[in-house]
């Protein structure tokens, strides 16, 4: 904004030279004379064009300008008191500025032209008695005109300043001049060597207390939260609103350490509840800690650190603080290379599903299969979906994904139905919140079953709790249309989300997937079995089917059949595999565990892997939505584990 201001007023000097020189022709002066007088126009409009100049001295330039091009109308119209009028014009122009120095620079320079103009040729300036007989008065009576004329500038510069600079509902600085501030003091830091620390404060949980309490509470509570920031941190220390719920904080003369011990300050300040409207509310902070250096040597890249590292906080379990390190850049930037080769990844075929089989409990026998998504990436191979599906989520390729994913199933289902003369066989396939959330979900589902021509009662939509939360009203109607067509719904991850049977009540619901957390360790010979018997109870209570997940060992298996749960997954019966090599358990008679005249799985599969987690991917490959802490890894797939709402991707 300023450098187009600052353009403006350089046209606008530049114009002067040749008018006031043809002015100067007009009212009976030699050229060389007219010439003499726009030289030093021509020269500040010159200098003012120099962009390796600081903004103050180009400013000065420019104003200084200005001011001369009043005085030298002023001289060529023989001093009538009407051209003086041109001096007021060219305060508003330089008001353009919303600073100090152009009206300094015009104040000063009307004394002293007028002055010692006034003294050495009166009449180039003056033209009446009283000021050619007393040039210094008069010029002092023209300056102060011209500060009565600054003044109302002055005055809505700085309010317009407070508006535009200032957060209306805090009062703090606002980002705008959080930038401002953050430029000087680096410049600061590049004259004079002296550590400089940005905190970025993002709170915990605030949109719950927005939907909860509604917006008037918000907005209290966050006037709350910037008055303790502003009371814990130093004298001089900036403190900002950037939007919504997130703040920052400027440390000048503060190293890392400094900053980590504020950030705790602020932390412990902000544990402590906020009464509003008569309710304790409890509400925390995750801050990211960056301090200025080799990669960050501009606001925006300190700001950026900051945001890094609060977001590591946030994913460590929220409530605390983490400083910036250099890979977090270089891992930021894989993440962004990965999130621009996505959208085409969908469109170029780049994306396989994997299978892998749930098991009837009673009969060792594959009852259907779960659709889990992996990326075969050109240059860095197979990735599994805690490496891809967080960054589809952030935008509308996760539509796309669905999508694909959908259609490939249904696709796939039908084919293994006529190859091996499959009844009662389901493919499931997981749904993202975003997809589940747009107005095409219920058509895409329909679409896929109608292109692969799959009964809809062989397809099984799997959602987490934590999906429905946004809207549970919209998310039922849409559920029950496809339930009411025949397609069945499952809720995966039950126990670890919010898991109120009042949400299940209202639910179409078909399915509860026990979550892993609760069959890791389960022995038939122990009772420490509570939670995965009372969420079978509740299956059976409501008339569903009940699926176990992760199932590693025989005791686990045995104790499940004990619980009478139906189904199970996991490692114990296979991995997930590639449609041609899920195919070959799909053979009539094949079984789990032997018997029967099939075969044993354990026979035909290959050990299955410990999972674990690449260095490429920190997270397990599946999450729940962020609303809720992730999960322990899942042992049915390798790299197992964390991705919100992940599409087509359970284990």
């Amino acid at each position: 904004m300023w450098e187009q201001r600052h353009r403006f007023i350089t046209v606008a000097l530049w114009l002067h030279v040749p008018g006031l020189f043809l002015f100067g022709l007009l009212t009976g002066n030699p050229p060389l004379h007219a010439l003499a007088e726009v030289a030093p126009i021509a020269l500040c409009a010159f200098g003012a064009g120099r962009a390796h100049l600081r903004r103050a001295a180009r400013s000065g330039v420019a104003s200084l300008g200005l001011f001369i091009s009043s005085a030298v109308l002023v001289h060529l119209s023989g001093g009538v008191i009407e051209a003086h009028f041109h001096f007021f014009v060219m305060v508003g122009l330089v008001s353009l500025y919303q600073d100090w120095l152009p009206f300094l620079v015009g104040i000063g320079f009307t004394v002293l032209e007028h002055g010692l103009v006034g003294v050495l040729a009166p009449d180039a300036v003056y033209n009446h008695g009283a000021a050619v007989n007393d040039p210094w008065t008069w010029a002092v009576i023209h300056a102060a005109f011209l500060l009565a004329a600054t003044l109302p500038y002055i005055a809505s510069w700085r309010l317009n300043e407070d508006t535009a600079l200032r957060d209306s509902l805090t009062g703090l600085d606002n980002r705008a001049l959080l930038l401002r501030r953050l430029e000087r003091a680096l410049a600061r830091t590049r004259r004079d060597p002296s550590p400089l620390t940005v905190l970025l404060v993002d709170l915990d949980g605030f949109k719950a207390v927005n939907d909860r309490r509604g917006h008037a509470a918000g907005d209290r509570l966050l006037v709350v939260v910037g008055e303790r920031v502003r009371a814990v941190v130093r004298d001089g220390d900036t403190v900002a609103r950037l939007g919504g719920d997130e703040f920052a904080v400027v440390l000048e003369d503060a190293d890392e350490e400094v900053g980590a011990r504020i950030a705790r300050r602020i932390i412990d300040a902000l544990h402590e509840p906020v009464l509003v409207e008569g309710a304790a509310l409890r509400i925390g902070a995750s801050i990211g800690v960056a301090s200025a250096g080799p990669t960050a040597s501009n606001p925006d890249d300190l700001l950026r650190n900051a945001d890094l590292a609060m977001y590591i906080a946030k994913a460590q379990g929220r409530g605390r603080f983490c400083s910036f390190e250099t890979h977090m850049g270089d891992d930021a930037r894989s993440r962004a290379d990965l999130e621009a080769e996505l959208g085409p990844a969908v469109a170029e075929g780049q994306l396989v599903l994997h299978y892998q089989p749930t098991v009837a409990l009673d009969s060792d026998r594959i009852a259907g299969v779960e659709a889990l998504v992996r990326w075969q990436h050109p240059e860095r191979g197979l990735l599994p979906p805690g490496q891809f599906i967080a960054l589809a989520e952030q935008s509308d390729v996760i539509c796309d994904i669905g999508r694909w994913v959908l259609a490939e199933a249904t696709r796939q289902a039908q084919a293994w139905q006529e190859r091996f003369d499959l009844r009662r066989f389901r493919m499931a396939v997981n749904i993202s919140a975003r997809h589940l959330a747009s107005d095409s979900f219920v058509g895409d589902v329909l679409a896929a079953l109608h292109d692969a021509g799959l009964d809809p009662s062989s397809l099984v939509i799997e959602i987490t709790e934590s999906m429905l939360v946004e809207d549970v009203a919209a998310s039922v109607d849409k559920l029950a249309e496809l339930r009411r067509l025949g397609v069945r719904i499952a809720v995966d991850d039950f126990g670890t989300g919010f898991s109120s049977l009042s949400y299940l009540r209202h639910l179409p619901v078909d399915i509860l997937k026990i979550d892993r957390s609760f069959v890791t360790g389960l022995d038939p010979d122990r009772s420490q079995d509570s939670l995965a018997r009372a969420i079978v109870r509740i299956g059976e209570t409501l008339a569903l089917q009940i699926v176990a997940e992760g199932v590693e060992s025989e005791d686990e298996k045995a104790a499940l059949k004990q619980l009478r749960c139906q189904q199970a997954q996991g490692f114990l019966f296979a991995r997930a595999l590639p449609a041609p090599e899920l195919a070959t358990l799909l053979a009539p008679g094949l079984t789990a565990a032997g018997g029967g005249g099939g075969a044993h799985w354990h026979g035909l599969l290959p050990p299955a892997p410990t999972p674990s987690v690449s260095p490429a991917s920190p997270t397990p490959e599946r999450s729940p939505t962020p609303e809720r802490p992730p999960a322990p890894g899942r042992a049915s797939e390798p790299a197992a584990a964390p991705a919100p709402s992940v599409v087509a991707a359970a284990s």
